[in-house]
C-alpha cells in the first residue's frame, strides 16, 4: 500500500548545506573577514586563527612609537597600547611567551614560542620597538656552527625563527633560542612569509619589581675626589647618596659601554674585523674594548656602519634610555664633548643591569685570552685608568634577596678609589640598615622614601 507521506532525506541534506552556505555567506557580509580554522598534524603548523578587534585607543596611541622611544615609556606600554590601525605589525610576548601578528589593527594570528635568548647572554632579548631588517629563508651562524630556518633579523643580534639545527641536520636542543625568538619551523615560515622588510615590531617584557625600598643605616657620606656622584637602586630608582647628579662632564672612557651596547644592538656578533694584523669576532672584540678601553677596536667597531652612523646611533640610543643631557661624538671617548650627568649615567646602569649585564661582567673580567681566527691567541689583562668617571653595579644580599645598586663616579681624581669607597658605605649601610629595620631606634636609620628616578 503507498504511503501518503513520506521524508524526503536528499532534499533535507541539500536545503541544509544551502542553509550553511547562506549563514557563511552572511558572516562574510557582516565582518568582512572569515578565520578557517586550521588543524595541526605533527608536522603542520600550530598557527592559532582568530578575530580580535582593536582596543579602543589609550593614551599611548597618540604617541611616535619607535627605536627612540623612551624606557620608561617603553615600560608602562601594553601590546593593546602600541598596536596601529594600519599595515602590518608584530607583537611578541616575553611574558606570556606569544608572538601575534596584526594587520589593519586586527589580530590575524598567534603562535607560541617556544624560547627566547638566555639571560645574562649577549643574546638576551630586549623588550622596545625594531622593524625588520633583513629575512633570510636559513641563516647559518658561524660561531654557534647552527642554521637558523626561516629567519627574520629585528636587531644585529635578534632573530624570530625557526628550530635550529646543526651541520648533520640534527635538531639543537629546544631550549635554544640563540639571539631573539624560536618558533616552530613551521610557524617562522608563516610568519616569514607575512613580513616584509620594514615590518614594524613591538618586543613586550615588562618591568615588575616586588623589592620595597631599603632601610639603610645612617652612615655619614665617604670623603672622596669626585666632583659629582651617585649610589641608587637599579630595580627601584631610589637614590640613596648623591652630589652634583645633573651637572655635565666628560665621560672619557665611559663612553665604551655605550659604544658595547650599540656593538650588540647593530653588529652581527659572528661578523669578522681586523684589528692589529688579526681578524677577530666581534662578540671577542667587546673584551679589549672594555677591558683596556682600547682605540683602536673602538674605532674598528664604529666604521662597520660608517662612523658616523655609528655615533648617531649611540646618540639615539641615549635618547631611548632617557639620558636628556648626554652627548657623544665620537665612539672612543678620546673627546672631551662625550658628555653625560651622574642621573644619564644610572640610566644607563639600570638598562646594562636589567637587559646587557653581560657588558657589565666583561668590563669586571680580570683577564682573558682571545683566538684570533688566524690561530694566534693574544692575552689580555683589565687596566684600570685613574682619572675621570666610571660606572659600576654592586649587590649585598639583604634578607635572602641580592639588593642592586648603581654607583657613578665623574670628575674624579681616582675614579677607582672614589667607587670602592661608595660601594663600601652602600655594603654597610644596607647591612646595617636590616639590622636596624623593625626595632625601636628607626631614628638611627635613613628611612624611605628616597627620591626616585623613574626606570
Amino acid at each position: 500500500m503507498p504511503r501518503d507521506h513520506f521524508f524526503d532525506w536528499r532534499g533535507f541534506k541539500f536545503a541544509a548545506k544551502v542553509l550553511v552556505l547562506c549563514i557563511i555567506a552572511g558572516t562574510l557580509g557582516r565582518y568582512g573577514l572569515m578565520y578557517a580554522a586550521q588543524s595541526r598534524s605533527a608536522s603542520g603548523p600550530s598557527l592559532v586563527l582568530i578575530q580580535e578587534t582593536r582596543p579602543a585607543p589609550g593614551k599611548s596611541l597618540s604617541l611616535t612609537l619607535s627605536t627612540s622611544t623612551s624606557r620608561h615609556i617603553i615600560n608602562t606600554l601594553t601590546i593593546a597600547d602600541t598596536v596601529p590601525p594600519t599595515g602590518k605589525f608584530i607583537a611578541a610576548d616575553l611574558q606570556s611567551m606569544v608572538l601575534t601578528l596584526y594587520q589593519e589593527g586586527v589580530a590575524i594570528a598567534k603562535y607560541p614560542i617556544r624560547a627566547k635568548g638566555e639571560v645574562r647572554s649577549p643574546y638576551q632579548t630586549s623588550p622596545g620597538f625594531y622593524t625588520v631588517l633583513k629575512k633570510e629563508s636559513d641563516h647559518f651562524n658561524s660561531i654557534e656552527r647552527i642554521d637558523l630556518p626561516w629567519s627574520i633579523q629585528f636587531s644585529g643580534n635578534y632573530f624570530i625563527h625557526g628550530g635550529p639545527y646543526g651541520n648533520d641536520g640534527a635538531p639543537v636542543a629546544s631550549s635554544y633560542a640563540g639571539g631573539g625568538i624560536e618558533l616552530s619551523t613551521d610557524d617562522a615560515r608563516s610568519v616569514y612569509e607575512f613580513t616584509e622588510t620594514g615590518t614594524n615590531i613591538f618586543v613586550y617584557s615588562p618591568i615588575r619589581t616586588t623589592l620595597s625600598s631599603l632601610v639603610l643605616d645612617a652612615i655619614p657620606a665617604p670623603p672622596i675626589s669626585a666632583t659629582a656622584y651617585m649610589v641608587a637602586d637599579v630595580d627601584t630608582g631610589d637614590v640613596f647618596l648623591e652630589q652634583n647628579v645633573e651637572h655635565s662632564f666628560s665621560i672619557a672612557s665611559t663612553t665604551r659601554l655605550m659604544t658595547a651596547l650599540v656593538a650588540n644592538n647593530a653588529i652581527m656578533f659572528d661578523k669578522k674585523i681586523a684589528v692589529a694584523k688579526e681578524t677577530f669576532f666581534v662578540g671577542d672584540l667587546l673584551y679589549p674594548l672594555l677591558m683596556k678601553s682600547d682605540n683602536i677596536i673602538a674605532k674598528g667597531l664604529a666604521q662597520t656602519h660608517g662612523t658616523e652612523g655609528f655615533v648617531d646611533w649611540m646618540n639615539v640610543t641615549a635618547k631611548s634610555l632617557d639620558m636628556q643631557s648626554t652627548r657623544f661624538v665620537d665612539a672612543m671617548g678620546t673627546s672631551t664633548e662625550n658628555v653625560s650627568n651622574a642621573n644619564d649615567l644610572f640610566r644607563l646602569a639600570s638598562y646594562l643591569a636589567r637587559e646587557k649585564p653581560f657588558i657589565l661582567d666583561i668590563a669586571n673580567t680580570p683577564s682573558k685570552e682571545l683566538i684570533a681566527d688566524s690561530g694566534n691567541v693574544r692575552h689580555i689583562e683589565n687596566t684600570v685608568i685613574e682619572k675621570g668617571s666610571s660606572i659600576s653595579v654592586v649587590s649585598v644580599p639583604v634578607n635572602g634577596v641580592e639588593r642592586r645598586a648603581a654607583v657613578i663616579v665623574l670628575n674624579s681624581e681616582n675614579y677607582a678609589a672614589d667607587a670602592q669607597a661608595l660601594t663600601d658605605w652602600f655594603t654597610q649601610s644596607a647591612l646595617q640598615g636590616t639590622d636596624i629595620a623593625g626595632t625601636a631606634c628607626l631614628t638611627c636609620a635613613i628611612i624611605p622614601p628616597y627620591r626616585k628616578i623613574q626606570l
